[in-house]
């Protein structure tokens, strides 16, 4: 599995994407790839400068956005997912390929770890990184706007997990969300894996407007228990009714991190109206994983 982490700064919140990104990947055993969007700016990326002639100082005068990944260099030693013997952060170290800049680090417990550099704004950059390399979750911060948590779960075509007031001490619960949606069952599978790997009891919500459960909400309940006794995953299953999205943000609290699928559908009527992830995301105040 391949995890594209995005990053803005330095920042403590910076820093805590890096620690729950490190965490997860090592309970999926997933390939890492740290990304930085730096503002675009003249002559930052361009073909024809040859990156293994700069200095590491010159290349700190033009591009900034390099500080960010040795940041995140060494952030990744300092948590343990880096070999203390590796290679140091150094500009004969880094590839250009088709407006990007890379560093590629040796593999460690069987992961592969990349450090990328693009300009321009964050969505569409990530966009172009999905579109050169197929990426299973990609891990961001809070997004600043609501505006900006619809596009992202919207039009990135992955799985997405959105990092609100991260807890460092990892005392979270897991929230599954679950409905009659395709994604369903793939959400069930990676709440499951989390919970295993960090020993975090699993609450399963079913919620419906009415008192009634269509047959579809009943068999989607009953397939989550299933799987998560097959696992041995500690849980409890529960049918609400209630408003959905209202719904999950109260069960979830901030102790909770929520997981559920990735809502398929009519783009035109989501681009207006959003989607139930799209509007728990927007209202949460704990992280949420989008499981496509």
């Amino acid at each position: 599995m391949r995890f594209l982490v995005a990053i803005k700064d330095t920042s403590k919140e910076s820093k805590n994407i890096l620690q729950i990104a490190v965490k997860i990947a090592s309970g999926f055993g997933a390939d890492i790839s740290v990304i930085f969007v730096g503002k675009k700016s003249r002559d930052i990326i361009a073909s024809e400068v040859d990156l293994a002639r700069k200095s590491l100082a010159e290349w700190n005068i033009y591009h900034p956005g390099l500080e960010v990944l040795e940041w995140a260099y060494q952030s990744l030693k300092e948590l343990n997912f880096l070999p203390e013997n590796e290679i140091e952060f150094k500009p004969e170290n880094l590839v250009e390929d088709k407006n990007r800049v890379r560093m590629v680090l040796p593999y460690t417990s069987g992961q592969k770890i990349r450090l990328i550099l693009r300009e321009g704004q964050l969505l569409e950059e990530l966009k172009k990184e999905l579109d050169f390399r197929e990426y299973e979750l990609i891990m961001v911060g809070n997004p600043k706007s609501n505006r900006n948590i619809h596009q992202i779960v919207q039009f990135l075509d992955s799985s997405i997990f959105i990092i609100k007031n991260f807890d460092p001490s990892w005392n979270y619960k897991i929230l599954l969300c679950v409905d009659d949606s395709n994604s369903t069952k793939r959400a069930v599978m990676f709440g499951a894996q989390i919970s295993k790997h960090f020993h975090a009891e699993v609450n399963v919500i079913t919620v419906s407007k009415t008192k009634r459960f269509g047959k579809g909400y009943r068999n989607a309940s009953r397939w989550a228990g299933k799987y998560l006794n097959l696992q041995k995953v500690p849980h409890n299953v529960n049918m609400i009714t209630g408003k959905p999205t209202d719904t999950f943000v109260k069960q979830a609290g901030s102790d909770h991190i929520i997981v559920m699928g990735k809502a398929k559908g009519n783009e035109f009527f989501k681009y207006f109206k959003g989607s139930k992830p799209i509007h728990t995301a927007q209202k949460a105040e704990c992280p949420i994983l989008i499981v496509q």
